[in-house]
């Protein structure tokens, strides 16, 4: 027999090497779609992350002002910056549900500019407040108009692009929130210096001025370039009417098409009954215990020792944990989606983090290694988009379990946020926080544990599944003298997949 004749190894696409994984276009995306897609990405991404950017920027600009002079003006005292940030949890939460219905029956580009121009005039009269009881009103309606920003874009993002072109979109969206609570750190250092006295106001007050008039432009714009939901019947006048075609079309063949939820008690039964719910909420629970990226913490410690550090230094310094979170989120982000282990880089995070909190329980450390442990509790803003996407991964073959689970996480793990935070981070305490720090400690630890049992059983249960080769299940022990082998079902990148036969 010649050589000629024996089989070779016939490929049907060009190998992917490893750094294609990491483009902003999937590879042999046609250049209609990539037009497309620069134009969703523009009316999306664009708005999304600016108002992203300005719900951050008020949530770190109260910080910064509870600093700078907030505290004294109105006669703040005790735990009142806790409980100013309990009344604003307790109105998110309360709204987060309600809001999410309304998402699927009222227009994303006329809900969601109304409620960022409620929010903007809020954080205007925020610059006006006299006592304290104003601004837990004002704090309590803040989050409630603040709620329907994060779900609403990404509720878009899953209806407009496809599950592989998701993620990129979302590490890009997300970074904008530690972007917000940098910026409002240098907005409050200006205001300080440079409009501290001016019309008779405090620099604090400007700050909640100028953020207000940011957030007034975001809202008209959202009004005018974010699009409706892609099956709407105008869904907007930027996409022409190929385009709007294309994108249902391609929705349709393998995206994240919104799903008409109808959920049972059988369904609820059926989520309930599986670990997915459980592992997950636990793990963002003890997630959202673990983090002081906030900048309160970082902010009283510094404030607690004004005698060395000014006020800039004060609203400054902790900045760096959101610059941290920034690049941790889009690295860590990109290196999931290229290796497809959510878990690695979310382990490496929760590693450093506890070394990070481990320090601040012991205390007595250098200044250095202190500010090290405060920088190292940056790393941890990526884990919001890790865990999420990990459990959207998880639970895939369910819309159902889906968006329970994810609007689960996100509402048990932040109502118990507002209620514990008040015992474990109590502002007299500052800056020791002895209970605190070990309650942040414990939380990062179990936080790995979590990580790895999810891992494991993730593994067990995809183990168990039937392997499916185009149609044909492979028995190795069959004995056959010919045996087929072949590459799995196409994977969420469109990779193809190829064929070898031997005799």
């Amino acid at each position: 027999m010649s050589s000629a004749s024996v089989t070779e190894p016939v490929t049907v696409c060009e190998t992917t090497k490893w750094w294609h994984k990491w483009s902003w276009y999937e590879r042999g995306t046609p250049e209609k779609e990539k037009v497309l897609l620069r134009k969703l990405d523009f009316m999306i991404l664009v708005f999304g992350c600016l108002t992203f950017f300005t719900k951050f920027l008020d949530l770190q600009a109260f910080q910064n002002a509870y600093v700078s002079g907030m505290k004294e003006d109105i006669g703040m005292v005790g735990n009142d910056l806790q409980y100013t940030t309990g009344v604003f949890q307790a109105g998110y939460c309360a709204a987060m549900i309600p809001s999410n219905i309304l998402l699927t029956r009222v227009r994303p580009n006329v809900l969601i500019p109304i409620f960022e121009i409620l929010w903007g005039v809020l954080t205007l009269l925020t610059a006006f407040t006299k006592t304290v009881s104003h601004v837990y009103i004002i704090r309590f309606f803040s989050g409630i108009f603040e709620c329907v920003a994060y779900p609403g874009v990404i509720y878009c993002i899953g209806c407009w692009y496809k599950r592989n072109e998701i993620g990129r979109r979302l590490s890009l969206f997300y970074v904008a929130g530690p972007l917000g609570t940098m910026f409002a750190g240098y907005f409050q250092t200006a205001c300080y210096t440079n409009l501290n006295g001016v019309n008779g106001l405090a620099g604090w007050r400007w700050l909640f001025i100028i953020c207000g008039c940011i957030t007034l432009p975001v809202a008209i714009l959202g009004a005018v370039v974010f699009p409706a939901r892609p099956d709407s019947e105008n869904p907007s006048w930027l996409l022409t009417a190929d385009q709007i075609a294309l994108a249902r079309r391609r929705v349709n063949e393998g995206g994240a098409k919104a799903p008409k939820i109808k959920l049972t008690t059988e369904t609820f039964a059926k989520i309930f009954r599986s670990w997915h719910w459980f592992a997950f909420v636990a793990l963002y629970y003890v997630f959202n215990q673990s983090m002081i990226t906030n900048g309160q913490p970082f902010n009283l410690y510094l404030k607690a020792h004004s005698d060395v550090y000014s006020i800039s230094q004060i609203n400054n310094l902790p900045t760096g944990q959101s610059a941290v979170s920034i690049v941790t989120a889009l690295t860590c982000c990109y290196w999931a989606d290229a290796t497809g282990k959510r878990w690695l880089p979310s382990i490496f995070i929760c590693g450093f983090m506890t070394v990070g909190s481990i320090c601040m329980a012991v205390w007595n450390i250098p200044v250095g290694l202190k500010f090290f442990a405060f920088y190292v509790a940056g790393l941890g803003g990526a884990l919001n988009p890790l865990f999420m996407a990990w459990a959207s991964e998880v639970t895939f073959k369910s819309a159902e379990e889906r968006a329970v689970t994810v609007a689960s996480m996100n509402a048990i793990g932040q109502a118990l946020l507002a209620g514990l935070n008040i015992v474990t981070f109590p502002t007299p305490s500052a800056p020791r926080f002895q209970f605190g720090w070990y309650w942040v400690m414990a939380n990062n630890i179990a936080q790995c544990v979590l990580v790895v049992v999810i891992m494991y059983l993730h593994k067990r249960e995809t183990s168990r599944e039937i392997q499916v080769f185009e149609g044909e299940v492979w028995d190795e022990g069959n004995g056959d003298d010919i045996k087929k082998v072949a590459t799995k079902d196409l994977d969420s990148r469109g990779e193809a997949a190829s064929y070898r036969g031997e005799s």
